[in-house]
């Protein structure tokens, strides 16, 4: 076509293609922006694969999550029932819905405190069913919360850090501030948080539980005036001794506090005042010492003892250590006398601004003149430069009290998080806080001593009337930025100073800088299946030094026996390990693909290279010569496959991992013999690297895969094992009832752990030695824990008893029980017979291997998983019904979801082996409201024979009379 054509086509084809160049270029230029934003600006690293992890995970870790939540509010529920006059509270539904929380980014850091600071940002808008029925005083109430959402910006420090796996002792969780709570609560049908004034009451308390028990923030003032003590030990030959005290706030990061040294006084006075910011009353303890190396003696207060706003005149017994089983502790050692006042902080009542900032206590009543706390939090500092040396601290004074930060050696960009506090006898309005950042010297008798690398002085009338204030200040008599301060908050800093990148597109590079261009590029960007790992580099990366020393040591434990063991067969003296490092650098990921399959498994392909800088030297001293042998500059890098199965619902949601590899890793390192690189010989080299790749890949290589078990898998999903078959014999001797001895029993049977209801025999009017002879069937899913519960009645409660079925043996067996009134083990009421029991019970574990002809029957155990692209007509609140043989069964509804997932799990008993039977699929929507009545939206026939011949099948099916709509259903064959 010619350029220059005005055609309508031709002016229509270069429209769009202008259009198309215009959107190509703009998506190159957000996506750009959006990536610069991230690489140099709020330095918050992506974590899209944890989100993708959590969406597939959500059905088994919502379940898990729900299932402890039971378990914890059950024992508080019955512990307050009473206490409350309530009958009865049950979770009616209790499902957090199917949409997972979402990581936005996260921030990671190390501090020279030895700590390993994470900081994720997380949002969840969540479709949660959680219904709890509560009876009391004869009325039942039914109240639902729905439509959850929670922002959160959670603290995770993982401290200290230590050269042992995991490589960190604890795991401390903060707010960094209160998080942002909204949900629906609907009481008799009506949504009770559209009234404004208590949804605002609801949610601000909400916050301030939650930020009280995450932030631990100052909640009050402790002041201690150490007065006397009386009767302290000899010390000296003259029986005189030199006491002082030593007071220390637990969980407190300022050092100690002491009074002024007594000499030669066993009943010294002091009459000294200290103050002590309180964190947390519940937890916290202070700790007494008297004398620091005489160690005279010691105790603790827990503050939780102290009653708030009143004064205590205490005497406490000094004791050599806090064992209270120490007979040390028999002996006096004296006593010490303390007057101690705790001041909690009151709640100012006003109004909070709209983004719900956290309110700073007000002053203790009896403080002079309003005195309070001022809390100063120094975060970090950006672009300092000194003449002659950067070594920064910043030093802050505020009414002649000075206080410091350590001193963060060689940057330009430190990072303190130090928390300052200064105790104010009024408020501070007309005050000012001068900040001084200043650089030492590197060492001491230099010609170039400390220089200031900039000041500020900051008005703290703002910080009063606001009561918390963030903010970045530009040091005065600096070249570049600044320092940056906050107060209760941390704050991100986004540098002013960011540099063009010259960017230079693919297209522009030849062949031969394309092929050694390619390799580089990582996973994440050739192809759209992986997602991004930077955070979990970044975590390696500060995570390295203390992860190096663990594998070293733990590489050296495993080979020290190894080494041992084959000495002698190889005639060699000795093999020593004079050097072993990984070097500083860590392995980094290229990116993580993750998938779910229909197996009930996650798999995740991460791609990891390590081009790392070992120093691996051995010593090896053989025949009377002694070799030293030094491993350098490694290179791998592999791509393995890591698959959790199966997915069960109980904490940690996997019973195995298993590990393999896609490809034969490649594996390249400088081996040094006598000061030589003996790797630098071509042939050596080749059979060293194929030698090493087919030893892994003869392991590893898939299908072939390292199991690691996590939990017992039988244990962890509780499939069926077996059946029991019960059959109600009689009973004898029942307690008589009445003056007419009269009773009319009947039999009821539970299974421990099933969901199903009870089963119950016929009703033997006026009988006390009643016989029944009727059968009954329960599926065994955990022989080793579960019970046959049998009760006599339901009104009259006639007795009682438990069957184990640990105690079964395949097979028939009869056995007689006796009744008792309860299960109490020491109850009063069962020492008078309740009569007898007979039973003969048939256990028939499944078996395992081919189905035979001759098998009877057995158990078909159905999983419906999911189904996909419903549509209704009229509604779309979608539920299961299984038709077999006559029996129905139905799954719950989901409502308004074309995507639903139910996972629920079915039985059918069968007398004989169903190999010519059908298994009828129903998909249905109820109606809404009384206007339309419930609809198909899709049916499919299974034929059982496949399921019979391979034990189980996963599948998808196409739904008939649906247009794209598909359902997953899981099939287990167990015969008896």
């Amino acid at each position: 076509m010619n350029p220059t054509d005005t055609t309508p086509s031709a002016a229509d084809s270069r429209r769009r293609t202008s259009k198309f160049a215009h959107w190509w270029n703009m998506t190159q230029i957000l996506w750009m922006a959006s990536f610069m934003k991230f690489l140099c600006g709020s330095r918050i690293l992506t974590i899209d694969w944890v989100s993708r992890f959590l969406e597939m995970m959500w059905p088994y870790l919502n379940k898990a999550i729900c299932k402890t939540a039971q378990d914890i509010a059950n024992p508080i529920i019955a512990e307050n029932k009473e206490k409350y006059k309530i009958d009865s509270i049950e979770f009616e539904t209790l499902t957090l819905g199917s949409l997972p929380p979402t990581f936005q980014g996260m921030k990671a850091y190390v501090t020279e405190e030895q700590e390993l600071i994470m900081e994720p940002s997380l949002k969840w808008a969540a479709n949660p069913n959680v219904t709890v029925v509560v009876k009391a005083y004869g009325l039942n109430a039914t109240i639902q919360v729905v439509d959850l959402q929670v922002f959160a910006s959670p603290r995770i420090t993982l401290k200290p850090l230590v050269a042992t796996i995991p490589c960190f002792a604890k795991i401390l969780v903060s707010l960094m501030e209160k998080p942002h709570v909204d949900f629906g609560l609907k009481l008799l049908g009506a949504d009770v948080m559209a009234i404004p004034i208590l949804y605002s009451f609801v949610q601000e308390t909400i916050k301030k539980q939650v930020a009280s028990i995450a932030s631990k923030r100052p909640v009050g003032i402790l002041l201690v005036k150490v007065l006397r003590a009386q009767n302290l030990q000899k010390k000296d030959l003259l029986g005189k001794s030199d006491p002082y005290v030593k007071l220390t706030m637990s969980d407190d990061k300022l050092p100690s506090k002491k009074t002024t040294v007594k000499r030669g006084n066993l009943n010294p006075e002091w009459n000294e005042d200290f103050k002590f910011v309180v964190t947390d009353p519940e937890t916290q303890e202070l700790e007494i010492k008297v004398g620091k190396h005489d160690k005279m003696g010691m105790n603790k207060i827990l503050l939780k003892e102290l009653p708030p706003e009143e004064t205590k005149v205490t005497t406490y017994n000094l004791l050599k250590t806090m064992d209270p089983y120490d007979i040390h502790n028999e002996k006096s050692r004296g006593q010490i006398t303390l007057e101690m006042t705790y001041k909690p902080f009151k709640e100012d009542d006003i109004e909070k601004d709209v983004q719900g900032t956290d309110v700073v206590g007000k002053a203790p009543d009896g403080s002079p003149a309003g005195g309070g706390l001022l809390y100063v939090v120094v975060h970090e500092a950006q672009d300092l430069e000194g003449k002659h040396h950067t070594n920064p601290y910043a030093r802050i004074i505020f009414k002649g009290n000075e206080k410091k930060t350590k001193v963060i050696k060689k940057n330009r960009d430190p990072r303190w998080e130090e928390e300052i506090e200064f105790v104010c006898e009024e408020p501070p309005a007309n005050d000012k806080l001068h900040v001084e950042v200043l650089s030492k010297p590197p060492k001491k008798g230099l010609i170039h001593g400390k220089e200031t690398l900039g000041y500020i002085d900051i008005n703290l009338a703002d910080v009063i009337s606001n009561k918390r204030i963030n903010e970045t200040y530009h040091l005065i008599d600096s070249k570049t930025v600044g320092i940056v301060i906050g107060y209760f908050l941390f704050i991100y800093f986004q540098p002013t100073d960011v540099k063009n990148v010259k960017v230079r597109p693919l297209v522009e590079y030849d062949s031969d800088s394309l092929d050694d261009t390619l390799p580089e590029i990582p996973l994440w960007l050739k192809n759209p299946d992986y997602d991004r790992l930077d955070w979990l580099n970044r975590f390696l990366e500060l995570m390295w030094p203390y992860l190096n020393k663990a594998i070293c040591r733990i590489a050296q434990d495993v080979a020290n026996p190894i080494i041992a063991k084959n000495k002698e067969k190889y005639k060699i003296d000795y093999i020593k390990f004079e050097t072993f490092t990984l070097g500083s650098l860590p392995p980094t990921f290229q990116g993580v693909k993750v998938q779910v399959t229909n197996e009930q498994e996650l798999v995740m392909e991460p791609s990891l290279k390590w081009a790392g800088n070992p120093n691996i030297t051995v010593v090896v001293k053989a025949y009377g010569l002694k070799a030293t042998i030094q491993v350098v500059d490694m290179q791998v890098f592999v791509l393995p496959r890591i698959t959790l199965k199966p997915l069960v619902s109980s904490f940690p949601c996997f019973a195995n991992i298993l590990v393999s590899l896609m490809e034969k890793p490649h594996v390249d390192f400088g081996l040094k013999l006598l000061g030589a690189d003996v790797m630098a010989i071509p042939v050596l080299y080749k059979f060293v690297q194929e030698t090493i790749m087919d030893q892994v890949a003869s392991m590893f290589l898939w299908p072939k895969t390292l199991e690691v078990p996590i939990m017992d898998p039988s244990k962890a999903s509780k499939k069926p094992v077996g059946i029991l078959l019960v059959k109600v014999l009689r009973a004898q001797n029942l307690r008589e009832k009445g003056p007419l001895g009269k009773r009319d029993p009947y039999v009821k049977l539970k299974m421990s752990g099933s969901k199903l209801p009870s089963k119950k025999t016929a009703v033997k009017h006026s009988n006390l030695n009643p016989e029944w002879n009727q059968e009954f069937k329960f599926v065994i899913r955990d022989p080793e824990t579960q019970e046959l519960d049998i009760n006599f009645g339901k009104d009259e409660k006639l007795g009682m008893c438990k069957i184990s079925l640990k105690k079964l043996t395949p097979g028939t067996e009869v056995i007689t029980d006796n009744l008792i009134k309860t299960m109490e083990p020491n109850g009063i009421q069962n020492e008078k017979s309740a009569g007898e029991i007979t039973l003969e019970l048939t256990y028939k574990p499944f078996k395992e291997g081919n189905v035979q002809k001759e098998d009877p029957g057995g158990l078909l155990y159905v999983v419906v998983h999911e189904a996909k692209e419903l549509e209704g007509k009229c509604n779309t609140n979608p539920y299961v019904k299984l038709t077999f043989k006559g029996v129905e069964k139905k799954t719950k509804v989901v409502k308004e979801n074309r995507n639903p997932r139910w996972k629920e799990e079915f039985e059918f008993e069968c007398e004989e082996t169903p190999a010519n039977d059908k298994l009828h699929v129903e998909v249905l929507g109820t109606k809404k409201a009384l206007i339309r009545n419930k609809e198909s939206l899709g049916h499919i026939d299974i034929s059982l024979a496949d399921v019979i011949i391979n034990k189980r099948i996963i599948e998808i099916y196409d739904l008939i009379n649906s247009k794209r709509g598909q359902i997953q259903i899981e099939f287990q064959w167990k015969s008896s």
